[in-house]
């Protein structure tokens, strides 16, 4: 296997409060996906819904999202970590989450032939 150059990515899944509207979820995932224009660092970022009961799979523990980024090295996940702008984020997810579980990793491309 062939491990990817120069990517690292941060995963994090989130169990939203109880009392957390469906708008104050969009309003947390709207001022996530911002922070890819504000911080130089981070490259992407994805999310997504947990849709795992259409394939009849229970596994999810109550995390109903997935938010991923991608950065250049350990450093570039440091200096957002450190961006005033992620600190304010922060506090918002925090505040409407009862759990996260946060996944640091490089990722490895995996050719197989047929």
């Amino acid at each position: 296997m062939a491990e990817a150059k120069k990517e690292v990515r941060l995963v994090i899944l989130a169990k939203f409060k109880e009392d957390a509207t469906p708008e104050k979820i969009e309003e947390a995932i709207t001022e996530y996906a911002k922070l890819v224009d504000v911080i130089p660092a981070m490259n992407k970022f994805h999310w997504g819904k947990d849709e795992s009961f259409r394939v009849n799979l229970h596994l999810h523990e109550g995390y109903t999202h997935i938010f991923e980024s991608s950065f250049d090295s350990y450093d570039g996940i440091q200096e957002y970590e450190d961006h005033p702008e992620h600190a304010v984020f922060e506090q918002l997810l925090l505040s409407r989450t009862e759990k996260l579980l946060a996944f640091t990793y490089e990722p490895t491309i995996v050719n197989l032939q047929k």
